[in-house]
């Protein structure tokens, strides 16, 4: 979907556990399309800190579960505006 729509898409918003290809693996896909790609990265598991070694810097930023509608916002200006 985000190789053909990706002139529409500013962010990806990706969470690290999902069904048929895992987050570090997707992103790895998603940089091969776009190497300039923004994500943000959430995750609802208690030991955070593995997920945010493995993913290292390919991320903007990372939130954890659960989060509000305002850090979400907040994150995303963040990211759009380049401050991450």
């Amino acid at each position: 979907m985000y190789a053909e729509r990706r002139e529409e898409i500013r962010v990806v918003i990706m969470d690290m556990m999902m069904p048929i290809m895992d987050a570090p693996a997707s992103i790895k896909a998603l940089r091969k399309i776009d190497p300039n790609v923004k994500v943000i990265a959430v995750s609802g598991l208690k030991d955070n800190g593995k997920l945010i070694e493995i993913i290292g810097t390919d991320v903007g930023a990372f939130l954890s579960k659960p989060y509000t509608a305002e850090t979400l916002l907040r994150t995303l200006q963040q990211i759009l505006d380049g401050n991450n």
